[in-house]
């Protein structure tokens, strides 16, 4: 019932999208659209090659703290233990 009603309200608001999309880019001229498109395309670029320097540049940056490696401690059973019966520690 809910997924069905989200369904819907999903596609009404794609179909709100796309006529409006359509009214406004019906508007401008073919020059337009491509000024447009290659603006589109230079910002998303822009922002993906930033996004991706930034990322490799902060690898194994992490505040001047180093990740702390210890060792497990091994698991003290008990002296009636299943395991190993005959142990007397």
């Amino acid at each position: 019932m809910v997924g069905k009603l989200m369904a819907k309200v999903i596609a009404e608001i794609q179909d709100w999208a796309d006529v409006k999309l359509r009214r406004l880019c019906g508007r401008i001229t073919p020059d337009q659209r491509v000024v447009v498109i290659l603006v589109m395309f230079v910002v998303f670029g822009g922002l993906s090659v930033y996004m991706t320097v930034a990322a490799i540049y902060n690898i194994g940056k992490s505040d001047g703290r180093e990740l702390g490696i210890e060792h497990i401690d091994p698991i003290r059973l008990k002296n009636d233990s299943i395991i190993n019966p005959f142990n007397n520690e």
